[in-house]
């Protein structure tokens, strides 16, 4: 059996951090929305007649072969495949090739859409139900074990799911609310919404354990800045509600005013720069996208603005990525 799956990579509007476990425990339940964008995690596995595993990465240039899961390294490029494949324990060899289509340290949860695409493609040729809710869980444990920080969980259900969500989180685990399902209004957004990467590579992991030590030891204000965060989570997903854009840009402005403030590290002069320039181009709201601290950024144009912010971001020496809205979800294919 030889499938394909793809993932979309995910942008989020507000709320991101409270989605880390156990943030959200003591906030009386997080709050974080999210929309699933049009650049992939891709994956092609193939099964083997012998125990081989054959496993490349396009994005990284690597390619490795083992006899068996036995001799795996669990190091370099492929490192954290093999730290997948481990805990699924497939019974035969395969040939598997990966593509992370995102900039490398996007910040679009590229890494986890493609914990979910292998996962998922696992359970495919092992003849198993694809259970999102136990995939999720199950991805969630694999990428703490792997990065030895605790994870959140919004990059998983931005690349199972697709579409925009209201991810509520609280002691009974994740409730999903989608949020736009009027097509007239999705294309307006998917036409409005601007994706860049800042050139900067950053590794969310860093900036989120930073936020969540602060957290939990009542550092300076990272407290009540997270305490706005939940409630501009809860204002933004009210203004998706009730289709208003501009009370979307103006949420995506606050909680990225209030990021900032909870880690030295999220912001710099760049990239205030960058969204200054957006924003007096004709943007309602600029942000970084995950953690923060470099990766991509999300920009909601005005109507009649759109080339106008493109081209002060240009300007300001961001790249364009070719992303819009997706609200489909993970794809799997037999080839």
């Amino acid at each position: 059996m030889k499938i394909n799956i793809k993932t979309p990579n995910r942008v989020d509007f507000a709320g991101g951090t409270l989605d880390l476990y156990p943030v959200y425990l003591f906030m009386d339940g997080g709050l974080t929305v999210n929309g699933a964008i049009s650049i992939y995690s891709q994956v092609e596995i193939e099964n083997r007649q012998d125990s081989r595993f054959v496993i490349r990465s396009v994005d990284q240039e690597k390619s490795v072969e083992y006899n068996s899961i036995k001799d795996f390294t669990y190091s370099g490029a492929t490192g954290f495949i093999e730290l997948i494949l481990k805990h699924y324990k497939p019974s035969t060899g395969l040939n598997i090739t990966t593509h992370n289509h995102a900039p490398k340290g996007s910040g679009l949860g590229a890494s986890s859409a493609l914990l979910m695409a292998i996962s998922a493609g696992l359970d495919t040729v092992e003849g198993r139900d694809v259970d999102f809710v136990r995939m999720i869980d199950v991805g969630a444990n694999i990428e703490a074990a792997h990065l030895g920080i605790p994870t959140g969980k919004q990059d998983y259900y931005g690349a199972v799911l697709g579409k925009i969500h209201a991810l509520k989180f609280d002691v009974w685990g994740c409730h999903p609310e989608e949020l736009v399902q009027d097509e007239t209004f999705k294309k307006e957004l998917s036409d409005s919404l601007i994706v860049s990467f800042t050139g900067i590579s950053h590794f969310s992991g860093t900036n989120n354990w930073d936020m969540f030590k602060k957290a939990i030891d009542k550092v300076g204000t990272t407290w009540e800045n997270l305490v706005e965060i939940k409630k501009i989570a809860g204002d933004i997903r009210k203004a998706f509600l009730e289709k208003d854009m501009e009370k979307i840009g103006d949420c995506i402005s606050r909680e990225w005013e209030c990021r900032k403030h909870l880690s030295s590290g999220v912001s710099n002069k760049f990239i205030n720069s960058a969204i200054d320039s957006a924003n007096r181009a004709g943007g309602w709201g600029s942000k970084l996208c995950g953690a923060g601290g470099g990766g991509c950024m999300i920009t909601l144009a005005q109507p009649g603005k759109y080339d106008d912010v493109i081209e002060s971001l240009k300007d300001s020496g961001v790249e364009i990525l070719p992303a819009k809205l997706d609200f489909e979800g993970l794809r799997i294919e037999a080839v």
